[in-house]
Parts: structure tokens; C-alpha cells; sequence
């Protein structure tokens, strides 16, 4: 008995002495001006529950998380100018009977609250959307549209707040709700839920979802239709409450709070505010997302830009000196890590590659006026020529056959790449895409260097067993090997006869033939002419028939270029598939972040993301390893 007289005694004095918890509204934000950046002015409404009980609202203001001062606050007990509203009513056969009944009711007592010259329209929506009155402070044309409605046929509701939204851009007009009323599901609409809220919050208007008690309510699809356009959602019980509901609907969007805040001025691309009123015991919530102040649309397509302050300009300023920075001591450990000293015979390399430019050397006035390039490349060069040329760029070019000094080719592509990453900061703002863009500006030109190089010992090799034809034949008519080269730089093509031509002009000044042709064939690259020259070299050490040998090795290349083509045939599917494999990923990435950015946006911004990104490249590259390998046929 002790026990169970405690327990009375203890929920009494829950009941009685607990003070009653505070209720939770929704605060309806109208407008948000942010002309006078960084104070920015918020038009909001409150229910007229909140304030029931004659007590002053007190604001506070959120921005990004962070609290922000509020510098004003404004009662207006009526609009500063006559405003506009919506009702956008269900007619769906769902509603036949005592709902439609109500939601009469309902917008009757609407129009009686709002008081001229504030203007009311009514959208009626069943299989389609259609605006019953257009905007009119005329109570008799008002309920004579109301009293026309009939229910029958499926629900577009989403197509309804298209239309709704739609007459804010009507002349004259200042929408500043949008009264939705449904007691179901869409189920005909031909717009989609966020296509729908996108233009309602591109208008600017708050909706108010009203959710009637039926099998076929959604009370989630309105929630989040009031939540992101800035209005509040109700969902009633009995469809009696519903013309009260409305009346007060009417006056709070009659009477409203103007609040004015100073912003923290964040570097966000958008602001989100959070506005929390107190009044008693309760309290109310509002929260939205605008475009940052700090930025601006241009109309030329241009995408936004940032509007240039003192903080936009340093930050501008660090981005593009890291870049630099960065390149900068790329270049330089490539350098000190890939150059080698320099030798006489080195300083003979690019002879023939000068050669052909010496005829356009420029004159003394355009050379005055190309000092600051030759400044540039001459600086690039002291760099490199501490300690030699890089070998490895001067092969590439070589192998290109591109007449260019590395100095130059190096001071190209710095400045290629320099450029590139300041031109991607500032059109993006986005440090992240600016070292994807020098990353790309970096490896692209390495990357071209070497598919020429590849196409230019390719065209030689299908020369070369001609060449050793035109040879074997002028050492059988009694010439002599250089004068056979000549006779190759007369008779064959690029790029058999530039390289032949500079063996012939090396040889000229001083060099044996046969390191001129052995220094050919490291520069060209090709494996079957070092056969051939090792031959030529060996008969001249120990004598023999040369032609002879000549035509069996271009006969043996002939062999080798028709089985290696035979290979080529038998692996053309093979290395196909590798391409669709290795491609088809990328390909759909880039297809489904155009067509639904929303799905794929998890996997470049959540952990778990870029983990499944780290382990489906790691497979790639294991993947693609193998298929080369499986390829690869030696011949």
C-alpha cells in the first residue's frame, strides 16, 4: 500500500509541478534582402498560436552554425505593401464529400480574413492544374470560384505549385504564400517533386502544406515541400479545425516581423541561416539556405564569380603562388635529379635540328624585342647547365624529332603550366580542379612527346628494309658506305632522310661513320636498325660481303614486321575489350554526375566514398597490368 501511494503521489507531482513544455512552430520566412550586405533584413512570419497570449517574440540568429548579432526588430501589424496569396485547393476525387466540404469552408473564412487591397487566387487541382480566379481582392468573385469546385480525377499536385509559383511573375504581383491543401499522394503530376520545389523556391514564396486525414496522405512529401521553400507544414485531424487553421493563416501572413542581422561574412558559396523565436513558453524555428552575398550571377554564362574584396584577393594571391610554388620545385628536382654532365660531343647534338631554323634567325630589332623570352629560356638553361642538359628531354626531342633546345621545350612547359593553374583559379575558385588542371597541363606534354616519338620510329621501321635494300644495291654498284647514306638522304622520305642526313653531316666533320650510325640508332630507338648497324660494323672490322648481309637482315625485318602485324590482327579484340573495360568506369562516372549529381555526390564527399573510389582504381590499375601483359606477344 506504501508503495503504490508513493507512486500516486510522485505522478501527481509530476502533473501538477512540471511546468508544460513549449511548444514547437514553424516560423514562415517571406523574404530575405541582401542588398545592404553585410546587414542582411529577413521578413518572417509567425503562427498565430505562437503569440497567443499577447506576448512580444524575442529572435535570435544562426549563420552557418554560428550566432550572429540581430540589430533590429520590427512588428508590422500589417504588410508594408498588399500582398498576394495562393490557395491551392485538392479536387481529386479523394475528396468528394465532407473534405471538399471543409476545404471550402476553409478558403471562405480564407478570403473573409484578408483584408483589401491583399489579393487572393485560387488554383484547383485534380488530373491536371488550372487556375479557378485569377489574383482579385473581390470576395464575391473569390467564392464564386470556391463554390465551383467539384472533386473527381487524380491528384497533380506537384504540377499545382508549378502553377502557383508561375504567378508570382505575374505584373504587379507580390506573392508571399502559397496555401497547399491535399489529402494524398501525386499521383498525375508531369513535374517532379524537386523540379516543383525548385521553381517555388526560385519564386521566393513559402508554402504552407496542409495534410487532411486520409489513407493516401504524405505528410513527408509536404513537410519537405514547406521545409525548403521557408514555410511550415500542418497536418489536422478532423476537417473541422480546417477553417480556423485558415483564418490564422491569413493573419499571420498579414502580420509579419522584420529582423535585420549582421553577418559573420563566411567564404561559404551559401549561407545558412537559422531563425529561433521565443514567446512565453513556446518557441519557433525557422532555417534556409540562400545564395552568399559575396557572390553574384553574371548573365553572360559565365557562372559565379566572386566579387573581389581585400580577403578574395590574397586568397587569389596564395592559391596562385602555391601553384607556382609547386610547379617550381617540380621542374627544379627534375633537374638536379635527371641531368648529367656536359661533354663536347653533346654540344653537337642539335645541330642538325638548329640547321633547318638557321635561315629565319631574326633581325637585330626583333631580337631587341624578344629579350624577355630569350631572358626566360636563357635562365631555364643556366638552371639546367649547372650540371648538364637533362638527357632525358633531350632524347624525347630527339626521338620526336622536334627542333627545339630542352632549355626552350623546358621554359614552354613551365609556362604552360603556370598559366594553365592561374587560369583555373581564377575561373573555378577552386583550388582542388586547379591542381587537376597543372597536373593535366604537366603530364600532357610529356604525354604527346612520347606518342610522336612512338609514330616516328613506327613510319621509320616500315622504311628501314628498303633502306637496307637501296644500300646493299649502291655497296653492289661499287660506292662507298657514306656515299650509300647519301644516296638514302636523296631517294627515301622523313624521317629516314633527316636522320640519314644529319649521320652524313657528323660523319663530314670528323666522326666515324659507324658511330655516327650507332649514335643513330640509340637516338631513333629502333631495335631492328642496332642489328643492322652492329652488322655493318662487324663487317667492317673483319671484312666480308656487306651487301650480302644487308639483304638478309632486311629480309629478317620483313619477316618480323609481317608477324608482328599478324599479332596485331590476332589481338585487335583483345585490345579492344582492354579499351571498354578501362574506359566504361570513367565514362559512367562522369554520365550519372551529369544526370543525378545527388547520387553521386556521397562518393567524392563522404569517407566511405573514397575508400570505394581507392579500392575501384587500385583494381583498375591491377586490371589493366594484366590485360597489357596478357596482350603482349614478343616477337
Amino acid at each position: 500500500m506504501r508503495q503504490r501511494a508513493f507512486i500516486v503521489a510522485l505522478v501527481l507531482a509530476l502533473v501538477v509541478g512540471t511546468p508544460a513544455l513549449a511548444a514547437e512552430y514553424s516560423l514562415g520566412i517571406q523574404s530575405i534582402d541582401s542588398a545592404d550586405f553585410p546587414d542582411v533584413r529577413i521578413s518572417l512570419t509567425v503562427p498565430a498560436e505562437f503569440a497567443a497570449d499577447g506576448a512580444q517574440a524575442a529572435f535570435s540568429v544562426t549563420e552557418n552554425g554560428e550566432k550572429v548579432d540581430v540589430l533590429a526588430e520590427d512588428h508590422l501589424t500589417a504588410p508594408e505593401k498588399p500582398v498576394d496569396v495562393v490557395l491551392a485547393i485538392d479536387t481529386s476525387g479523394s475528396m468528394k464529400g465532407a473534405s471538399l466540404d471543409a476545404a471550402k469552408s476553409a478558403a471562405r473564412a480564407f478570403v473573409a480574413a484578408m483584408q483589401a487591397p491583399n489579393r487572393v487566387a485560387i488554383v484547383a487541382f485534380s488530373s491536371s492544374a488550372r487556375v479557378a480566379s485569377a489574383f482579385t481582392a473581390d470576395d464575391a468573385a473569390l467564392n464564386a470560384a470556391i463554390d465551383g469546385l467539384e472533386a473527381g480525377g487524380e491528384t497533380a499536385a506537384y504540377d499545382s505549385l508549378v502553377v502557383a509559383a508561375g504567378m508570382a511573375a505575374e505584373p504587379g504581383a507580390n506573392l508571399k504564400g502559397i496555401v497547399f491543401l491535399s489529402d494524398g499522394g501525386d499521383t498525375m503530376s508531369r513535374t517532379t517533386l524537386d523540379e516543383a520545389v525548385r521553381q517555388v523556391t526560385g519564386a521566393g514564396v513559402p508554402v504552407y502544406s496542409i495534410s487532411l486525414p486520409s489513407y493516401e496522405a504524405d505528410p513527408t512529401v509536404l513537410q519537405t515541400i514547406a521545409a525548403q521553400t521557408g514555410g511550415r507544414q500542418v497536418a489536422i485531424e478532423d476537417v473541422a479545425a480546417l477553417p480556423d487553421l485558415y483564418r490564422n493563416i491569413a493573419e499571420e501572413i498579414q502580420t509579419s516581423y522584420v529582423i535585420v542581422y549582421r553577418s559573420a561574412e563566411p567564404q561559404t558559396k551559401d549561407l545558412e541561416i537559422e531563425v529561433t523565436a521565443v514567446s512565453g513558453a513556446n518557441s519557433a524555428l525557422a532555417s534556409t539556405f540562400v545564395a552568399n552575398p559575396r557572390f553574384e550571377v553574371r548573365e553572360t554564362g559565365t557562372g559565379e564569380v566572386l566579387k573581389v574584396g581585400p580577403a578574395d584577393v590574397l586568397s587569389l594571391v596564395g592559391a596562385v603562388a602555391l601553384v607556382g610554388f609547386s610547379v617550381g620545385l617540380l621542374a627544379l628536382g627534375l633537374i638536379l635529379v635527371l641531368v648529367r654532365p656536359r661533354t663536347t660531343l653533346d654540344q653537337m647534338r642539335f645541330y642538325e635540328q638548329l640547321r633547318g631554323t638557321a635561315a629565319g634567325l631574326p633581325s637585330a630589332a626583333e631580337a631587341t624585342g624578344d629579350t624577355l623570352r630569350q631572358r626566360m629560356v636563357g635562365v631555364v638553361g643556366y638552371v639546367a647547365g649547372r650540371r648538364g642538359i637533362t638527357g632525358l628531354v633531350r632524347q624525347r626531342l630527339e626521338r620526336a624529332g622536334l627542333p627545339l633546345r630542352p632549355a626552350e621545350y623546358m621554359t614552354a612547359h613551365i609556362t604552360l603550366v603556370v598559366v594553365a593553374g592561374v587560369a583555373a583559379e581564377v575561373v573555378s575558385g577552386n583550388l582542388v580542379v586547379s591542381a587537376f588542371v597543372v597536373v593535366l597541363a604537366t603530364l600532357a606534354p610529356i604525354l604527346y612527346l612520347d606518342l610522336k616519338a612512338r609514330s616516328r620510329m613506327t613510319a621509320f621501321e616500315e622504311q628501314l628494309p628498303q633502306i637496307l635494300n637501296l644500300i646493299a644495291g649502291s655497296l653492289r654498284a661499287g660506292w662507298g658506305l657514306l656515299q650509300s647514306v647519301d644516296m638514302v638522304v636523296q631517294e627515301t622520305l622523313p624521317p629516314a632522310s633527316d636522320e640519314f642526313q644529319r649521320v652524313q653531316t657528323e660523319a663530314r666533320l670528323g666522326l666515324p661513320v659507324e658511330d655516327a650510325l650507332r649514335s643513330m640508332a640509340e637516338r631513333v630507338g629502333s631495335e631492328d636498325f642496332g642489328w643492322a648497324v652492329s652488322a655493318i660494323a662487324i663487317q667492317r672490322e673483319v671484312g666480308g660481303n656487306l651487301a650480302e648481309v644487308l639483304d638478309v637482315v632486311a629480309t629478317t625485318i620483313r619477316e618480323r614486321a609481317a608477324l608482328r602485324r599478324h599479332v596485331s590482327a590476332l589481338t585487335a579484340e583483345g585490345r579492344m575489350s582492354a579499351i571498354i573495360l578501362l574506359a566504361l568506369p570513367f565514362v559512367e562516372g562522369i554520365v550519372l554526375t551529369f544526370v543525378n549529381p545527388t547520387y553521386m555526390l556521397p562518393l567524392f564527399t563522404e569517407p566511405m566514398g573514397w575508400m570505394i573510389l581507392g579500392l575501384g582504381l587500385t583494381l583498375l590499375m591491377v586490371g589493366s597490368i594484366w590485360l597489357v601483359r596478357a596482350m603482349r606477344v614478343e616477337v
